[in-house]
């Protein structure tokens, strides 16, 4: 039915282009008339959807620029932040590094400075794993420092790489004064369980030893591992407690040991 409907269609606009090319000069003037107004429907409707179609792709391809144009700067955005990370990264290892020229200067050359390249993840609060070993002159028993204090020391040597046990062991003792009273004392690494972080307590201080909160605590330098001088932490003495001539107190590293990247060893 549809089918020859087309055609039908199709008949009457081709026999009245014959009839208007056939026809003498009046019968064609008025069937060009008659023409005229029959298709100028069609002829307005297929205007509009021309004009309609022009702007429809014109949106199109101006979203695709836009499209385009947001895709590239986002990639821009990208590269700007990831140089960013970089630089900011780069400032921090600058300032550290000065730091330990600085240190290092003061300290002597005897101080080997080392990257730290390991740390075992089920004792990751007991060691850590550096870049250096015995062709460095590296030795075990030596005292591990960075620019703010003490973290521990070598326990195990290879030419290239050392192990250092850290503060927060409980078998890592050092021995220790308080910087303001001159009261000694020893500094145990305390772990109390799972879901606890590790921290240090000093021993065997005397009864009657004045013990105020945020005294420094510094080694020794008894038993020849620890120089004499290093800042160990700071005493909480809101964990403070006595047992018979003594007094205990929690300590508080001097160094964030969860956040280490350049250390220095202290070569004998």
């Amino acid at each position: 039915m549809l089918r020859r409907s087309y055609l039908a269609l199709l008949g009457t606009i081709i026999l009245s282009l014959v009839l208007y090319f056939a026809l003498p000069a009046g019968p064609s003037l008025r069937l060009r008339s008659l023409v005229t107004q029959l298709f100028s429907p069609v002829l307005s409707m297929s205007a509009a959807l021309q004009h309609w179609w022009d702007e429809s792709r014109q949106e199109v391809q101006s979203r695709t620029a836009l499209l385009q144009q947001n895709h590239e700067l986002r990639e821009q955005l990208a590269v700007q932040m990831q140089d960013r990370l970089r630089l900011t990264e780069m400032e921090d290892e600058n300032r550290r590094l000065r730091d330990m020229v600085g240190f290092r200067q003061t300290a002597g050359s005897r101080l080997k400075p080392a990257h730290i390249t390991g740390r075992d993840p089920s004792n990751w609060w007991k060691t850590i794993i550096l870049d250096i070993g015995s062709d460095q002159s590296v030795t075990e028993g030596c005292a591990v420092v960075t620019t703010t204090g003490l973290i521990g020391k070598t326990v195990a040597v290879t030419r290239t790489t050392t192990r250092v046990l850290l503060i927060v062991d409980p078998n890592c003792k050092v021995a220790a004064l308080i910087q303001e009273t001159r009261n000694p004392g020893i500094v145990e690494g305390v772990f109390e369980g799972l879901g606890t972080v590790p921290g240090c307590r000093m021993d065997f201080i005397g009864r009657d030893a004045k013990v105020l909160p945020n005294y420094t605590v510094i080694t020794s330098g008894l038993g020849g591992v620890f120089p004499k001088g290093i800042r160990i932490g700071t005493l909480e003495p809101a964990a403070l407690s006595e047992s018979g001539l003594y007094k205990s107190a929690r300590l508080k590293p001097a160094v964030d040991l969860n956040r280490l990247e350049e250390v220095f060893v202290i070569c004998r």
